[in-house]
């Protein structure tokens, strides 16, 4: 017997269909079982599909999870979280300005500043951490293809907490270049349980952006992911840590880039809070616009 669920896709981090990062949304799936999310998940084919349950914890309003292609769960998901947030607003399912997601990583508060003409969607995850990066960079730079030469001087490689692990580009051209050997990508990935593979040059295409990235997630069933909410989570803490931003007023504010080498540009914008000289909080915002709905059979 077949049911017919509701479903989205919604490209985040961008005003244009067909840019940002696509991500799949189901509102309803209370009544959906982890292998059916995994195999609607898997029919989107997208970088990851979002699923709304009702919340089983105090304190939180609604269960947010995410899966990729590959079926794999993950603790969070920064695009597809921005792309319910959008549709939670646009759909008139959110009676407030902020909503509070129950997920595999923890809590997740959600602002949303909604006008006649936009709906900013602001993720407020908890502080990330960020270390410098101990293990041997020479075999993933070898997968990447990359040279010692294109790595930036201007950061060390670091590991986030969510294990994505981040290296300065000398410039624009060698993200451009960028061509990596993504099954030798892969296995490093589940060998040193690295998430993702993040480069980001100083060198931007926008002059209103500070930097430019790329992300691979091979091992996830993302051999590139467009434009990466969760990542630029943690860059805000790397680039303080690096002295390369200022705090205004107690805030560094800056704009960040990605997907253009795919063909789909993103923008994002970003917040570091500082409080006694130290990173106390992280903000990281962007648009969001519907392109598809329908319905999907399961089994």
């Amino acid at each position: 017997m077949s049911r017919s669920v509701e479903i989205w896709q919604v490209d985040a981090f961008t005003t244009r269909p067909f840019s940002g990062n696509p991500a799949g949304v189901v509102l309803d799936a209370g009544g959906l079982s982890d292998a059916e999310m995994q195999k609607i998940a898997a029919e989107m084919n997208v970088a990851e599909t979002a699923f709304v349950t009702p919340a089983t914890r105090p304190g939180h309003d609604l269960r947010l999870r995410w899966f990729t292609p590959s079926g794999k769960e993950i603790a969070f998901c920064g695009h597809a979280t921005v792309a319910t947030g959008h549709l939670l607003a646009e759909t008139g399912r959110l009676s407030r300005d902020r909503v509070v997601f129950d997920t595999l990583g923890g809590t997740l508060p959600v602002a949303l500043a909604v006008t006649a003409e936009r709906i900013v969607v602001w993720l407020e995850p908890a502080l990330p951490g960020c270390a410098p990066y101990v293990e041997a960079l020479p075999p993933v730079l070898d997968a990447l293809r990359i040279s010692a030469e294109g790595v930036g001087s201007w950061a060390r490689p670091a590991l986030t907490g969510e294990r994505d692990l981040l290296i300065p580009a000398a410039g624009l051209e060698v993200l451009k270049s960028l061509a990596p050997d993504m099954a030798r990508l892969a296995r490093l990935g589940d060998e040193r349980r690295i998430r993702g593979f993040c480069l980001t040059s100083r060198e931007t295409l926008d002059r209103d952006s500070l930097i430019h990235s790329r992300f691979f997630v091979p091992h996830y069933g993302i051999p590139e992911d467009p434009v990466t909410g969760s990542v630029h989570a943690a860059i805000p803490v790397w680039l303080w840590q690096s002295g390369l931003l200022q705090a205004d007023g107690g805030v560094a504010r800056f704009q960040a880039e990605q997907g253009d080498s795919l063909g789909r540009p993103g923008h994002l914008q970003v917040e570091l809070h500082v409080a006694d000289g130290r990173p106390a909080r992280v903000r990281v915002g962007g648009q969001a616009v519907t392109v598809l709905s329908g319905t999907i059979r399961v089994e």
